[in-house]
């Protein structure tokens, strides 16, 4: 039988879990649990440090750069974490802040060096590139300089903790932050030409190689570590590797370094993700949209499940990163834990296993600024229509919903684009169908403020009530339904209506439901 190990998240969203994170780990400690912890940049709700480093490179990529602006804005970013020590740190508090005061001046003289690189030659920081600047000797990302200073508070903490009890070693713990710089040198070693890669080689499964080298790499020195008998606090947003890594998997946080973790060690341990963040479980809404703000706790659901609610746009967005629940992950069987470390007694657990006392619909939610577009056509049944279309839209934006029928095509659309981009859209499309102008059978037209709401839920389409049902409930509401879909996977029905109708149609439903 395997040994059981955790792979814990933190999120330092405000002091106060600063300060009970760290007792989870005593705990688990001492009933013999071995356990490795990945941080993310510390934050409290009116200072977002990552926002604040970003702000920065944005000073570094105009044209006429402020250096004094830039200092003003480093000295805000190291006073508010040389506070933080002041307020959680009792031991090793001079120790913490000197490294500290001494990580940012470094990165302001890595920020002089890239200013005296000629401008022709500087990497200009920017999204796409993580924000990363090149000095004359390295690459620096922003966001990994964050993660790098909550990894040395998080230790110094927890190693408080152990000094406090008089019965541990304060060497136990390592945030071993020089694993990143070996680390990034030997990835840069093996960087590939990405535009090769993209023309010979299939990106979905490049997507499972990086993931398996990246989990194997990660893991074989946080076991190094374990077998050192210390914990590893691991500092690991993994940036961009001249380009490659961003264009082949996406953008990893370190929600997805403790997924990659997790999975590679579950072939030693009997592994357990848990993941602690500001958003402290999955509730079947969003608390605020509900008039009597009395939201379910999901205490137990499936992958799939849990995956369709964290996939859907804005959902869930700052409970779990939708890297987290890989098929890596779940052919793994690794349960995942989300929990608030205050309330220990209340959790959600997403595992392979269904809750079999599920109602079907688990959980609601709605996106309003909606542009619902309908296209009908006598051709639309001709080779390739369709894809032309789709062909036009993708130039100007992103299709969430799509509905079909022989002769017409419904999907919908945000409502960024101003009205001249949507007339533009309307006319390319009107072309490609020689559609001159609107009439009963051929027409192009468009709809803005309109709203999805999503019923994402079990077994579904097998359940020949819910649709009944939530149809029932919104039109006894006097809501109508202008668009529908019901995904053939059985987890979710769309319902499309008026924005104006959003907020209520989410009452309707969760009452009905939930």
């Amino acid at each position: 039988m395997k040994e059981v190990f955790k792979v814990k998240k933190w999120w330092g969203e405000n002091a106060a879990e600063l300060e009970q994170s760290p007792n989870n780990v005593v705990s688990d400690y001492s009933n013999s649990i071995k356990q490795a912890i990945v941080v993310s940049a510390i934050r409290w709700p009116e200072f977002n440090t990552t926002d604040k480093l970003i702000s920065i490179w944005k000073l570094l990529s105009k044209d006429k750069i402020d250096i004094e602006k830039i200092k003003t804005k480093l000295n805000e970013i190291r006073d508010f974490h040389l506070d933080v020590v002041n307020d959680k740190i009792q031991w090793d508090r001079l120790k913490v802040k000197n490294l500290i005061r001494y990580n940012f001046e470094e990165l302001l003289n890595n920020i002089l060096e890239y200013l005296e690189i000629d401008k022709d030659e500087r990497i200009i920081p920017s999204k796409e590139n993580d924000y990363l600047i090149n000095t004359k000797s390295k690459d620096i990302s922003i966001i990994w300089f964050g993660e790098i200073l909550s990894a040395d508070i998080h230790t110094t903490l927890l190693n408080n903790i152990w000094a406090a009890e008089k019965n541990y070693s304060s060497s136990w713990i390592s945030s071993n932050n020089s694993l990143n710089n070996i680390w990034l040198s030997d990835m840069k070693a093996k960087t590939l030409d990405f535009k090769w890669i993209t023309k010979n080689i299939d990106l979905n499964w490049w997507e499972d190689v990086i993931f398996s080298q990246l989990s194997s790499e990660i893991s074989l020195r946080v076991k190094d570590i374990l077998d050192k008998n210390k914990i590893p606090v691991i500092p690991w947003y993994i940036p961009w590797f001249e380009n490659w890594i961003e264009n082949a998997i996406g953008r990893w946080y370190s929600d997805a370094t403790a997924s990659m973790t997790a999975v590679w060690l579950s072939t030693i341990f009997d592994v357990t993700l848990e993941i602690q963040k500001s958003v402290k479980w999955m509730l079947s809404v969003d608390p605020g949209m509900l008039e009597n703000w009395k939201a379910k706790l999901i205490q137990k659901i499936d992958y799939l499940t849990a995956k369709e609610i964290t996939g859907i746009r804005w959902a869930q967005a700052k409970l779990l990163h939708n890297q987290v629940l890989r098929r890596e992950l779940q052919e793994a069987w690794i349960a995942v834990r989300l929990f608030d470390p205050f309330k220990n007694n209340k959790w959600t657990i997403i595992s392979r296993e269904k809750d079999e006392n599920s109602s079907g619909v688990e959980f609601i939610w709605g996106r309003d600024n909606v542009t619902f577009f309908s296209v009908s056509s006598g051709k639309m049944s001709s080779k390739w229509v369709i894809a032309d279309v789709f062909s036009i839209v993708k130039k100007y934006c992103s299709v969430d919903i799509i509905s079909t029928s022989e002769t017409e095509i419904s999907f919908t659309i945000d409502s960024g684009l101003e009205q001249s981009k949507l007339e533009e859209i309307s006319q390319k499309i009107r072309g490609k169908l020689w559609i001159k102008q609107n009439w009963y059978e051929d027409f192009v037209k468009y709809e803005p403020y309109k709203a999805l709401v999503f019923c994402v839920g079990q077994n579904l389409s097998n359940n020949l009530w819910s649709l009944w049902r939530a149809a029932g409930s919104l039109s006894n509401a006097g809501i109508n339904i202008e668009m529908v879909s019901q995904w053939i996977m059985e987890r979710a029905m769309i319902f499309g209506i008026q924005g104006s109708k959003l907020k209520q149609a989410i009452n309707v439903l969760h009452d009905e439901f939930i």
